[in-house]
């Protein structure tokens, strides 16, 4: 297999996910602070918490890696760990509403729907890298596959 294509190893997958996990909370949490979205204890009563969270993570997510996968194909875990989404079909890079709209929009929404969805749901998705493609669920409904740089 062309050295372009081949699949991203389970310790750069896992490296990437781990920066990933961090930087986007943490720019929530930097938004949070600057914006005072959650700023009152009132903020924080009734179903309006939820949503204001869910916009948090995803606009922080798009803010943090909305360009980089637009034009590389990366996040910025992806990024440091050297690897990239690409097309399953085309083995290029994969187009920005499959590359983007899963991660930043499907999955808050899905962890929403589904209870006890914020902890079934990610290691759902991620217990997918551990086989031979190292694909996640995400990237197998995408049909993307992450490759080394």
């Amino acid at each position: 297999m062309n050295r372009e294509f081949e699949p991203a190893g389970l310790r750069r997958r896992l490296a990437a996910t781990a920066i990933d996990f961090v930087a986007v909370p943490t720019l929530a949490l930097l938004i949070m602070l600057v914006t005072g979205v959650l700023e009152h204890a009132d903020d924080f009563v009734g179903n309006q918490v939820v949503i204001k969270v869910v916009l948090l993570g995803i606009s922080s997510y798009l803010i943090l890696n909305g360009w980089l996968l637009f034009k590389r194909g990366q996040t910025l875990g992806k990024l440091m760990a050297g690897i990239r989404i690409v097309s399953n079909t085309t083995g290029g890079p994969a187009p920005l509403f499959r590359a983007l709209l899963p991660r930043a929009l499907f999955f808050p929404l899905l962890y929403l729907i589904v209870l006890p969805g914020p902890c079934l749901i990610p290691m759902l998705d991620l217990a997918f890298i551990f086989g031979k493609s190292r694909r996640t669920l995400h990237d197998r409904i995408c049909q993307t596959s992450v490759v080394r740089v």
